[in-house]
């Protein structure tokens, strides 16, 4: 079973498997302390671990972008993509923000990434649009109503 706990500080050594394990211990440090606040730029912010039984699978963060409308972007540790976790992960956190009084999810996709295209499109977002960021790379925008 799926559970999303929020992280704490003495979770800063459980990102090995994920793209956060590139960031400086400050930048991590950074981030936690943010999400126990649960603000960044002045916006609510929030960064989950997502659980299996008692191990650290992943991580779920959720960003506002205004008082309806936030964006949800999960990160599976490499040895447990491509089992469900993902989907299960993102459709609590979609729940979660739900009932906190967000109405609407997005997510920035790079065009590359199949997996998450395909999880988006599973958990009935719809792309928008298409385009450039400020790196060049191609970029999906989803949208879903919550």
């Amino acid at each position: 079973m799926i559970s999303l706990k929020p992280i704490t500080l003495n979770n800063i050594n459980d990102f090995k498997g994920t793209s956060y394990d590139k960031m400086s211990f400050e930048q991590k440090l950074g981030m936690i302390q943010q999400s126990i606040k649960k603000t960044y730029n002045n916006f609510y912010f929030e960064f989950l671990t997502v659980y299996k039984n008692d191990t650290i699978i992943g991580f779920m963060s959720l960003y506002a972008h205004s008082k309806h409308i936030i964006s949800c972007a999960p990160e599976i540790k490499e040895e447990f993509k491509n089992k469900g976790f993902g989907f299960s992960a993102e459709t609590s956190a979609l729940k979660y923000a739900k009932e906190k009084g967000y109405t609407i999810a997005f997510a920035s996709v790079e065009d590359n990434n199949k997996a998450s295209i395909a999880l988006h499109e599973k958990l009935g977002f719809e792309m928008a649009k298409q385009y450039s960021n400020k790196k060049g790379k191609t970029m999906r925008f989803y949208i879903k109503a919550l």
